[in-house]
């Protein structure tokens, strides 16, 4: 994305924030441990809307402070303060993986100003994901940032099942132009630092809490699925969407895993499209 970047500043943060396109207002909100870049190829689809990418807190080109929240209300309250900022009277809000659970809580703390949501690969309640369990347990143990970055820098280990295979059904796509997503975060100790601190903060029981949730999200939303992600499987997906309070729409796409829109960029973003067209 070229438009530039700017930091805004929201107390004990600085959120880096890009603006692209003119229209009505959609905030992307990324998982763990991406951060904005990661909708590069989904901006560009959405002619007509006026686009704001954020990198969360301890993400990206984010500043992080030692009073930055890292976890997950934390960044419920900082995409909150971020909405406040930018005056967002009325926006959609397009999201994935952990970002889409913050995005979720976002829309129900605020449904005067959130009209819609995009949702992919992301938490299930009353489903733990193994590798979200073991991402958490790694997490912890002394220099988890070098084991981390031993096993994503490995051809082989990086698309086994334990690191991104389960993220990308065609493994040749980590090694595209996503590994400077990654590269990122290796790069830099405290970009590190916290992405293994959110992991630690990492709640469950705030991921059971979210049918709860669904049932008071009353504004339309869709979902976006990779037929394949093992972290959030296809028929617990499809069995969470009957929780949501509005109207909700499920669509599943073939030779996908967790990050359907790295995948699947064109597809992803015509489904984002001509949902955000029908509720604009």
């Amino acid at each position: 994305m070229a438009d530039t970047q700017q930091l805004i500043d929201i107390g004990h943060t600085r959120v880096a924030h890009t603006q692209t396109g003119t229209g009505p207002d959609v905030l992307f909100i990324h998982g763990w441990p991406l951060h904005g870049g990661t909708w590069r190829n989904i901006v560009p689809e959405l002619d007509g809307f006026r686009c704001h990418v954020i990198d969360l807190p301890g993400a990206g080109g984010s500043k992080a402070t030692p009073d930055t929240p890292l976890n997950i209300e934390g960044m419920v309250a900082s995409i909150g303060a971020v909405i406040d900022h930018l005056n967002l009277s009325s926006c959609s809000l397009v999201s994935h993986d952990s970002g889409a659970m913050f995005a979720r809580m976002v829309a129900r703390s605020r449904p005067e100003q959130v009209n819609g949501l995009v949702l992919s690969g992301t938490e299930i309640p009353g489903h733990k994901s193994w590798q979200v369990v073991l991402f958490g347990l790694l997490a912890r143990l002394p220099a988890a940032g070098n084991i981390f970055e031993l096993l994503v820098g490995n051809d082989v280990l990086v698309k086994s099942p334990l690191v991104l295979g389960g993220c990308f059904a065609d493994t040749d796509h980590i090694r595209g132009d996503f590994a400077d997503i990654l590269g990122a975060l290796f790069a830099d100790d405290a970009l590190m630092d916290s992405a293994l601190e959110v992991l630690k903060n990492f709640d469950h029981d705030v991921v059971d809490g979210l049918a709860l949730v669904h049932a008071e999200l009353s504004m339309p939303s869709l979902l976006i699925w990779g037929e394949e992600d093992p972290f959030f499987p296809l028929e617990k997906a499809r069995a969470m969407a009957s929780q949501f309070g509005g109207e909700t729409r499920f669509e599943t796409v073939a030779n996908a895993k967790l990050f359907v829109h790295e995948e699947h960029p064109a597809r992803y973003g015509r489904l984002t499209r001509e949902f955000l067209l029908s509720i604009a």
